[in-house]
């Protein structure tokens, strides 16, 4: 299924939330007048970025290995390329964006080097109010800590005031208990929580289902019983 949408209401660390969580191999393009961009993702992970003019040059090529053939870079280059060219996409505000799932045929030997948890937190650090109020409007939300969130947040690379806040989620407390215990300016709070939640690094707490004891639920079932038949 194609991803699409619009910069200017969906962010990166959104577009890069489904794209990790669903492990994704393709190619995301963003459309926009002065320069188009391809990238490449392999494992829900950037592996490459590259410009085009035209945006059907994407799509001229289905093996990865020729891509880099036209782009004049070797595999050993692939880490400092990316590198550079990863400001200027992680920039952008605007244009329009579509992802293809498949299509380009990666060589066994291109692994990701930087993990995608890792952009998630740089950008969500830079979030305005607006966005993050899209996920944490509200500050008795309480999160727990996900499946596997050690491994994540070793990949996210989280600065000390993260980890902190990281060390209060339990299932417990409030949003505004994390703000209070930390005394961290809220916007930076939400900000951590919308990438953590980016991340699968945290999730919404689960409600607890009320068990009703056997006894009792028998005690129910036989007054119920007793009305029906006094009828």
């Amino acid at each position: 299924m194609a991803i699409a949408g619009d910069l200017r209401v969906f962010n990166f660390v959104d577009i890069f939330q489904v794209l990790k969580k669903d492990n994704k191999d393709g190619i995301l393009v963003i459309e926009r007048d002065d320069t188009n961009y391809a990238v490449y993702f392999k494992e829900g992970d950037i592996v490459y970025i590259r410009e085009v003019k035209k945006v059907f040059y994407v799509y001229l090529d289905v093996d990865f290995e020729a891509v880099l053939q036209k782009e004049g870079v070797s595999k050993d280059e692939l880490y400092n390329v990316l590198v550079a060219r990863l400001p200027n996409l992680l920039s952008l505000k605007e244009g329009k964006f579509s992802f293809t799932p498949g299509f380009i045929r990666y060589p066994p030997d291109i692994k990701p080097m930087i993990p995608i948890e890792k952009l998630i937190m740089y950008l969500a650090r830079q979030l305005t109010e607006e966005e993050v109020e899209r996920k944490i409007s509200d500050l008795d939300l309480v999160f727990e800590k996900a499946e596997n969130w050690e491994e994540k947040a070793k990949k996210a690379y989280l600065l000390d005031y993260e980890k902190k806040i990281l060390h209060l989620i339990n299932g417990k407390n409030k949003v505004s208990d994390i703000i209070n215990q930390t005394k961290l300016d809220p916007l930076i709070v939400k900000r951590t929580l919308y990438g953590f939640l980016a991340c699968g690094i945290i999730q919404r707490e689960k409600k607890k289902e009320r068990k009703i004891g056997f006894d009792l639920t028998r005690h129910l079932l036989n007054k119920i019983i007793s009305k029906i038949k006094g009828l």
